[in-house]
């Protein structure tokens, strides 16, 4: 991202690449978070918005607020989302071990072909 934009700018840049990633339209962004489409819309073209507006966007986008507001979100999100499958991944093996090991060893498998 380019340094020279303001932070609304960077807000609106990050909620439209977040939501172009999840394939979530603007009204669908809406319906989800409470907030209007067109605050959403100003969002996106760089309007600053309010705390409550943030706040709502980021739940509906199922993300920390923090990776809106930075200018290598998109490093700092992909960091953390991998960080929380490694995290499920390894609850998902804890508790069941023994026909976990056998999926993964199977796909492991199938992997190396």
């Amino acid at each position: 991202m380019n340094s020279d934009k303001s932070l609304g700018e960077i807000i609106g840049d990050n909620v439209k690449r977040i939501r172009h990633e999840r394939h979530i339209t603007q009204e669908k962004l809406s319906e989800k978070s409470g907030v209007a489409v067109n605050t959403i819309r100003n969002m996106e073209k760089g309007r600053w918005p309010s705390a409550h507006t943030l706040t709502a966007v980021s739940k509906a986008l199922n993300i920390d607020a923090k990776f809106l507001l930075s200018y290598d979100s998109d490093q700092m999100y992909l960091k953390e989302e991998l960080q929380s499958k490694l995290n499920q991944a390894i609850e998902f093996i804890l508790d069941k071990p023994s026909s976990n090991l056998y999926s993964l060893n199977h796909v492991s498998d199938r992997n190396k072909k």
